[in-house]
């Protein structure tokens, strides 16, 4: 495929749906109304949509056949969407086929009423009947997209670029930050000798918070209903990733023989900053993914800038607090 048409809208490719169903709907009630349709097409999902015509789930094929007719289709849907809007491209449902190996996509209007589908197989010439066929088929569209962002070298500069005015921003803010406390690093040079280790220690575990973030969206659904669980754990882990790096800094520290009270700074420092920045970490990537941002792109950037004022703030701030 070529740069035109992947920029083709969805809109302009969707095929009808003929597998829609209210969410009161039993399998025995979808299993008739499929019986008096003239379907053409494989299908490949039931969509349900509410009493407003408006998409609330989705249901495998499978699933039809694995509960009791009598069970309502709202009982079995899946209601974490993958979904388009009709605004979005044709790379953008390649790109959403090859992330959550899915075979079609519902296209929506903003109201999210179902106007069609973008089925897979009508833009790739495969054979899906085969099992090795539907695994290659996905491997496929991951290297034809990545054949295409190499054509255009601008086009992916333009994508990577603004999210690094971030990292210049931070910088620009620690900058300020330290420069305002001037005071407290004349007076305890061991602060300012420790800074580099706390801002690296902050970054490096708020990162890994991040990709651990980014790891859910790999299952929409475990990321939906399990967030707070994952959350919390993760949470827990960096708080004893926290207290242990603070003690173990600190407790070197001492060895400059500046006093206990700078070695109580740094580490306290490093256990705030750690845990606060880490938090932000985790949440930064569902905040972009919410707001249809790409979060592997933007959160690494987003995640430092924020990782690094946070520190430096907090790490100043405490010792203001605590020398004057």
């Amino acid at each position: 495929m070529d740069k035109k048409q992947f920029s083709q809208k969805v809109i302009d490719l969707k095929t009808s749906v003929d597998t829609i169903f209210k969410k009161e709907d039993t399998i025995d009630d979808a299993l008739l109304k499929l019986q008096s349709k003239l379907i053409n097409q494989k299908v490949i999902y039931f969509y349900i949509v509410d009493e407003n015509d408006c998409l609330i789930g989705v249901v495998p094929t499978r699933k039809l056949l694995l509960f009791p007719k009598k069970t309502k289709m709202f009982e079995i849907m899946i209601d974490s969407i993958i979904k388009l809007d009709q605004d979005q491209t044709l790379q953008d449902a390649f790109l959403l086929f090859s992330k959550h190996h899915l075979l079609a996509l519902p296209v929506v209007d903003e109201n999210q009423k179902i106007l069609g589908v973008i089925d897979l197989t009508s833009h790739m010439n495969f054979n899906l009947t085969d099992a090795h066929n539907r695994n290659d088929i996905f491997q496929i569209i991951g290297y034809t997209l990545e054949e295409e962002k190499k054509k255009s070298i601008f086009g992916d500069y333009k994508l990577r670029m603004p999210w690094i005015f971030c990292n210049i921003f931070g910088g620009i803010m620690c900058a300020i930050i330290s420069r305002a406390h001037e005071q407290v690093i004349s007076k305890v040079l061991i602060l300012a000798m420790f800074i580099p280790l706390v801002l690296s220690l902050s970054e490096s575990v708020s990162m890994q918070a991040m990709i651990h973030s980014l790891h859910f969206f790999s299952r929409p659904e475990d990321y939906l209903k399990k967030i707070f669980k994952k959350m919390i754990k993760e949470l827990k882990i960096i708080s004893l990733i926290s207290i242990s790096s603070g003690l173990i800094v600190g407790v070197i520290s001492l060895l400059f023989k500046e006093g206990v009270e700078p070695s109580l700074i740094i580490s306290i420092g490093i256990v705030i900053s750690i845990f606060i920045s880490s938090a932000f970490g985790i949440l930064i990537p569902l905040l972009l993914h919410k707001t249809k941002l790409d979060p592997k792109v933007a959160s690494g950037p987003v995640v430092l800038m924020v990782s690094d004022i946070i520190t430096t703030l907090l790490y100043f701030s405490l010792a203001s607090a605590w020398l004057f």
